[in-house]
C-alpha cells in the first residue's frame, strides 16, 4: 500500500509586506487565499496526510492574529478524513507568546499533530507510518532542526518533518544548520523541510529531502516559490515528489546592459515584454554606457508600472571613463569639483594607477548621484 503526502511550509500568514507599499495589504489577504487553494488541493488529491514544515505564521503577533483563520482550514482536512503533522518555525516559534497559538492549532481537530520542542513521534497505525519531528523553540538555535531517527524503524514507512537551513558550499559554516550526513543518517524515507522559500531537492544518501517552499511569494527574490510538494511513498526508499503550483503571483529580476540593450525605447519594449498584473518584476541596469545611452528609470517605471504587480528599477550602471566630459559637470557643484579634481589626478598617471583612479572616478560619480555601487 502507498501513501500520499502534501508537504508545505512557509506560508508567513500575517506577513506585512512593507516593501509592497500599498499593495502590500493585498499580498497579505492573497497568503490566505493560497493556502486555501493548498488545504483544496489536498482534499481533491485525497492525500492521507499533510505536512507543514514550519512558519505557518510571519512571527508570533501574527501567529496569534491569525489563528482564527487557520484553524477552520485545518478542521477543513480533519473533516475530509486527512492528518496534519506541523511544526514551529523560526518565524513563529513554540516559546512563550505562541504556545497558546500552537496548543489552539492542535486542538482544532484530533486529526491535527502539532510536535513540541523536544524530538517527538506520532505513529499512523492505519497507514504503517511514523512522522519525527520537533518544533523550533526560539528564532536562533544551535541545535539542528532534525529530530533524531528512532533506534529501530517503528513501521514500514518513516518520515521527517524540521524547519532549518540545510549547510551550503557556498554559505559559511553555522551553528544549527542541517547538514547532508544528517539528512543521509536520519534514514526516513522523506524529509520535508521548511525555512527555503524556493522549492528545492537536497536528497542525500538515498534519502528523499525537499523544500516545498512557499506557496506564494514572500521575497522578491526567490522565483521558485509558489509550490507545495505531492509526495508518494511507494516503498520503503522509494519516493516519488511532483512540485505542484498553488501560488498566484511570482518575482523576477531581469538584467539589462545599458551599454548593448540599444536605448530607452528598447528597454521598454523588453521590459514589456515580461508584462503580467501577477509579477513582481525588479529591472535591475547594469554596465558602462555614454551619455547618450543612460536611461530614465523613472520615466520607464511611470510608463510601464500598471502592466505589472509591482515595478521597480535599479540603475546600477555608471558612465564610461572616456566620454565623461568636465563640461557636463560644472564646478560649482560638488559632483563637478569631484571630476575635475580626479581628471587631472588620471593624467598624471599610466598604465594600471591609471585604471585605478577611471575606476574610482566613475564609482565617485555613481556614489555622487546617489546610485548603489556594487563595484
Amino acid at each position: 500500500m502507498s501513501v500520499r503526502l502534501l508537504h508545505t511550509s512557509d506560508v508567513h500568514l500575517g506577513a506585512t509586506f512593507r516593501m509592497l507599499g500599498e499593495r502590500g495589504r493585498e499580498q497579505r489577504r492573497q497568503l490566505e487565499a493560497t493556502f486555501t487553494r493548498v488545504v483544496t488541493l489536498a482534499i481533491e488529491e485525497r492525500v492521507d496526510l499533510m505536512l507543514i514544515a514550519g512558519d505557518l505564521f510571519d512571527s508570533v503577533a501574527a501567529s496569534r492574529a491569525g489563528v482564527g483563520f487557520a484553524v477552520p482550514e485545518l478542521r477543513r482536512l480533519g473533516a475530509a478524513g486527512i492528518r496534519v503533522c506541523a511544526v514551529a518555525g523560526n518565524h513563529d516559534p513554540l516559546g512563550e507568546g505562541s504556545a497558546v497559538v500552537w496548543r489552539d492549532l492542535a486542538a482544532a481537530s484530533a486529526a491535527v499533530t502539532v510536535f513540541g520542542p523536544e524530538p517527538g513521534a506520532q505513529v499512523f497505525p492505519d497507514l504503517d507510518l511514523t512522522v519525527i519531528g520537533r518544533s523550533r523553540q526560539r528564532q536562533l538555535s544551535a541545535e539542528s532542526a532534525l529530530a533524531a531517527p528512532p533506534a529501530e524503524r517503528p513501521t514500514r514507512f518513516l518520515v521527517g518533518l524540521a524547519h532549518g537551513s540545510i549547510q551550503r558550499p557556498d554559505l559559511p559554516v553555522q551553528f544549527g544548520l542541517i547538514t547532508p550526513e544528517e539528512i543521509a543518517a536520519s534514514k526516513v524515507d522523506y524529509l520535508a523541510l521548511g525555512d527555503w522559500h524556493s522549492t528545492r531537492e537536497v536528497s542525500s544518501g538515498g534519502v528523499a529531502a525537499w523544500y516545498s517552499g512557499a506557496p506564494e511569494m514572500i521575497d522578491l527574490d526567490e522565483p521558485d516559490s509558489g509550490n507545495v510538494c505531492l509526495v508518494t511513498l511507494e516503498a520503503p526508499g522509494r519516493v516519488e515528489v511532483t512540485p505542484r503550483r498553488v501560488g498566484r503571483r511570482r518575482s523576477r529580476r531581469l538584467s539589462l546592459d545599458v551599454a548593448t540593450v540599444g536605448g530607452e525605447e528598447e528597454a521598454a519594449r523588453m521590459i514589456q515584454a515580461e508584462a503580467h498584473p501577477d509579477l513582481a518584476l525588479t529591472v535591475v541596469l547594469t554596465g558602462l554606457a555614454a551619455l547618450a545611452d543612460r536611461l530614465s528609470p523613472n520615466r520607464l517605471r511611470q510608463d510601464l508600472a500598471g502592466e505589472f504587480f509591482r515595478l521597480e528599477i535599479r540603475d546600477e550602471s555608471h558612465l564610461r571613463p572616456d566620454v565623461i566630459d568636465p563640461a557636463q559637470f560644472p564646478e560649482s557643484t560638488v559632483l563637478g569639483r569631484f571630476v575635475q579634481l580626479m581628471q587631472t589626478e588620471i593624467s598624471a598617471r599610466e598604465g594600471e594607477a591609471r585604471a585605478v583612479g577611471e575606476d574610482a572616478l566613475r564609482l565617485g560619480i555613481a556614489l555622487l548621484e546617489g546610485k548603489e555601487v556594487l563595484g
